[in-house]
């Protein structure tokens, strides 16, 4: 039986729970779940680490926060969706761990200096396949952004951003640890007040709504997550505000 506490906790909204607080309640669906806590306290250890000096924008009425809470924010999502496969949910933990901090992640956890920021990234996925399967590793690969040439613009950016989202989210995997990203990037868009960030952001994610609505017809998507899952993430995309967002004035 839950403990009053967690039970407690189990019905605060994602946005009003710190790193603490989702960290306590992953670990008690975990357990619930009878997957590796060890493998979650690393990945975890790990994200943490390497998120330390990072903040983000906006938790609720809150300004910047620890930058953790995103990941850790994001696989909550996933589990309380009823997401159950530990490949993606670890994978979820770690997966702006590569792309944001690969020096750190492949100098202090892989134990292996890097000359540049590609060899960094495969020695920080390398890592991650050696400890926590292949599984893992071509997820945070998939949510990884690639490197791009320096020089673009925003709308080049956003261009590539899209044709890499649409490429990674091929894997049924990918696409449900991107989708709970995206939950938490673009559709929370409502909680900033900023409407300079809102605009620019909703921009860049608009398109993905027609990519991710298709893709949750796909068979392989219903037979790795169920169909619960498929209508969970139906009701919240369907929600979105995007079109609103990104032709708001500003």
């Amino acid at each position: 039986m839950p403990t009053t506490v967690s039970a407690a906790i189990a019905t605060l909204s994602l946005k009003d729970m710190e790193a603490s607080l989702l960290r306590s309640a992953i670990f008690e669906r975990v357990a619930a779940l009878g997957l590796s806590t060890a493998d979650f306290t690393e990945a975890i250890d790990i994200a943490s680490y390497l998120h330390r000096d990072q903040t983000r924008k906006q938790r609720g009425a809150m300004g910047l926060v620890h930058y953790i809470e995103h990941p850790l924010r994001n696989t909550l999502r996933a589990l309380r969706y009823g997401v159950i496969d530990s490949d993606i949910l670890i994978g979820i933990v770690l997966h702006d761990t590569v792309e944001d901090e690969p020096q750190q992640f492949s100098t202090v956890i892989a134990g292996r200096p890097a000359d540049s920021e590609g060899e960094a990234r495969e020695n920080a996925l390398r890592f991650i396949a050696d400890r926590f399967g292949t599984g893992v590793s071509q997820i945070v690969r998939g949510l990884s952004n690639p490197l791009l040439p320096d020089g673009l613009g925003r709308a080049q950016k956003n261009s590539a951003y899209f044709d890499h989202v649409r490429s990674a989210i091929a894997s049924p995997q990918v696409f449900v640890a991107k989708f709970v990203d995206f939950a938490d990037n673009a559709l929370s868009l409502h909680h900033s007040t900023d409407r300079v960030y809102v605009k620019r952001q909703a921009t860049k994610y608009k398109p993905l709504v027609g990519l991710f609505s298709a893709r949750l017809n796909d068979d392989d998507v219903l037979a790795l997550v169920g169909v619960d899952v498929v209508r969970q993430m139906r009701g919240q995309l369907a929600g979105n505000r995007l079109a609103e967002f990104s032709s708001a004035d500003t």
